[in-house]
């Protein structure tokens, strides 16, 4: 098969894919929106009427179908600094370089908007503040506006792309798919086992999808929120500190995944995360390497996780 063939058989394979454009006609349901998007196109001022768009915006939006949600984007061409390492002078553009959240939504099939209630996010007064947003679907294509809503200018136009899941789904990808709410951090010795120490988090997640992408929301407990509107070189900077958030790829072998980091506050764009996993019914441990406190003294952190959702809850409804 010549090679011009073998393009037009994806072509036509991707069209007759059962996630691919709703039929002429079909009503819009609140289950078609239910997947993993990538940003392809991100601007800002479309209400004016000169938009400006980002170049090379990079971003990841997870819509499953018990209700929960995860956004992350980012309009930083480059990164050279963690969040927590930025120079206050630097801190106020560094933070409004990123954006996003977690926490539930709600469908308005018919007037085509969706509401989100944040349980935190990037900003660290958005908890709680429930928000809507415009949306159009068309084919794989989903565009979402924001229409008037707290620490986002209206007219904000995000564009996401759908990602398929990833062909023959293992059992083993399938049992780490889902939505994780962060319970507790525990330092321990790990010769010994004994726990240094135990720390919770403002309301926090991480997402591993079946399209094979992993997001992560670790604000630090206790975020002070800003006093005004815009934040402070002093408060961004403070905002940014302790703050783990990103998305990447994501690799499952027996017993660990991979997060290879593509655009983050922190860690930064280029960093891969090998974690030890352990599921046991709804309860996830990761494990991180161990390493040496400032004592020199070897020391391990185990974070424990309650799973939200599954791989069912992700999958499209016509996938198998």
């Amino acid at each position: 098969m010549t090679r011009s063939l073998v393009a037009l058989a994806l072509v036509l394979a991707w069209a007759a894919h059962p996630m691919s454009a709703r039929q002429a006609g079909t009503p819009l349901t609140a289950s078609a929106l239910v997947s993993t998007w990538t940003l392809t196109t991100f601007e800002q001022g479309t209400a004016g009427g000169s938009p400006t768009r980002v170049v090379n915006p990079r971003g990841l939006l997870v819509l499953d179908a018990a209700g929960h949600v995860f956004e992350f984007h980012t309009s930083a061409a480059t990164q050279r600094l963690a969040g927590g390492q930025v120079p206050v002078a630097d801190a106020p553009a560094a933070f409004a370089a990123y954006g996003g959240f977690w926490g539930g939504y709600r469908v308005d099939a018919a007037r085509k908007t969706i509401t989100f209630r944040p349980e935190s996010g990037v900003h660290p007064n958005i908890g709680g503040r429930e928000f809507t947003r415009s949306f159009t679907l068309e084919d794989n294509r989903l565009t979402i506006t924001a229409t008037g809503e707290p620490f986002t200018p209206a007219g904000t136009r995000w564009v996401w792309d759908r990602v398929p899941p990833i062909d023959h789904l293992s059992p083993l990808y399938r049992s780490v798919a889902g939505f994780w709410r962060h319970i507790i951090e525990k330092r321990i010795n790990p010769a010994t086992g004994a726990v240094a120490s135990e720390n919770k988090r403002s309301p926090s997640v991480i997402v591993y999808t079946p399209a094979g992408f992993v997001g992560v929301h670790f604000p630090p407990l206790n975020r002070k929120a800003f006093a005004g509107s815009t934040p402070t070189p002093e408060e961004a900077q403070a905002a940014l500190r302790g703050y783990i958030g990103y998305y990447g790829a994501l690799t499952v072998y027996p017993g660990q995944v991979f997060h290879n980091i593509l655009a983050g506050v922190s860690p930064i764009a280029g960093s891969i995360l090998r974690r030890a996993a352990i599921i046991s019914g709804d309860e996830l441990t990761v494990q991180l390497p161990p390493a040496r406190n400032q004592q020199g003294e070897e020391a391990q952190t185990i974070v424990i996780l309650k799973r939200l959702s599954g791989a069912n809850d992700m999958l499209p409804r016509s996938t198998p």
